[in-house]
């Protein structure tokens, strides 16, 4: 009989593509990988894998093994979703990963929430881009993905994608700007006005050029840097301005050191998704992080 093990060693690797990459994300060393995907073979009488310098790739049996493999998991990934009660088992874990701006201001307070209501379960949060949090999900590195990053069109058809909260960006400012006793201003204001961005290549950064640029608005770039925390402190001692969502500046505005603007008209809005693979179900443990970040912000949804 299938030893279920070794069928996750051979699946991963599938999934991976290559044997180094699958030890990696077993924990284990890449001969072990070895020996599991050669028991299965000499078990089976048949080549599962090509070898390459390059990797591996399925050869057609390891193609018909792999479909068996995802369906046979997918059912215990059922079985397991529908019997477990999370409430009384005594210890497990989910697997987050968090853009920036959510891995420091929002992920702490919803991990600590989660924690109040299971403190027997243990939290792993990663920061990453937009594109490293996708490649983390559908390569069964994390269990779940929170981002604020687009996503159209949808890069894999395996990737689930829930909107959480529709999210207002909002022109940011320090005591020595001109705007810092505004309540909103037109975006077309910020024309040639200057700002200070994200470095070119991250998804924030692609996302305000391509909303400035639809609106006609061409702002001065004066800076760019890769950390929030950078951007903030160079707005709060200059007269540059940003514009990033409201609840990465909350301590600053109630200390005083910052201020936000809205922006007239038509805001700029961003979405807050959580993303997990739809191709294999979710953990029970991250089954009821989901679920909590649905009910609370569902809760937020019907206060409003």
């Amino acid at each position: 009989m299938l030893d279920l093990y070794k069928l996750q060693v051979f699946l991963t690797a599938a999934r991976a593509g290559s044997f180094s990459a699958a030890a990696e994300r077993l924990y284990v060393t890449q001969p072990a990988v070895s020996q599991h995907v050669g028991d299965l073979e000499a078990m089976l009488g048949r080549t599962l894998f090509v070898r390459g310098r390059r990797g591996v790739s399925l050869t057609p049996h390891g193609q018909r093994l792999a479909e068996y493999a995802e369906r046979i998991f997918a059912l215990v990934g059922e079985a397991e979703a529908a019997l477990t009660d999370v409430s009384r088992i005594t210890e497990g874990r989910v697997a987050l990963g968090a853009t920036p701006g959510i891995a420091i201001y929002l992920a702490p307070d919803w991990i600590t929430r989660f924690r109040g209501r299971y403190p027997q379960l243990s939290v792993a949060l990663q920061t990453g881009v937009t594109r490293e949090i996708l490649q983390a999900v559908l390569g069964g590195r994390i269990d779940i993905g929170l981002i604020e990053g687009e996503l159209d069109p949808l890069p894999d058809p395996r990737l689930a994608v829930e909107t959480l909260q529709e999210v207002e960006q909002m022109v940011v400012v320090g005591r020595k700007h001109p705007l810092w006793d505004a309540e909103e201003v037109p975006l077309a204001a910020l024309d040639r006005a200057s700002l200070i961005a994200r470095t070119p290549g991250s998804q924030t950064r692609a996302w305000l050029d391509a909303a400035l640029k639809s609106a006609g608005v061409q702002p001065m770039i004066a800076a760019e840097f890769d950390q929030i925390e950078a951007i903030k402190r160079a707005v709060g001692s200059g007269m540059c301005l940003t514009i990033m969502p409201g609840y990465a500046v909350q301590s600053e505005v109630e200390q005083g050191t910052l201020r936000t603007v809205r922006i007239a008209g038509a805001p700029l809005i961003r979405r807050l998704k959580v993303i997990y693979d739809s191709s294999a179900p979710l953990t029970p443990v991250a089954g009821v992080f989901v679920t909590m970040l649905r009910d609370m912000f569902a809760d937020q949804g019907s206060s409003s």
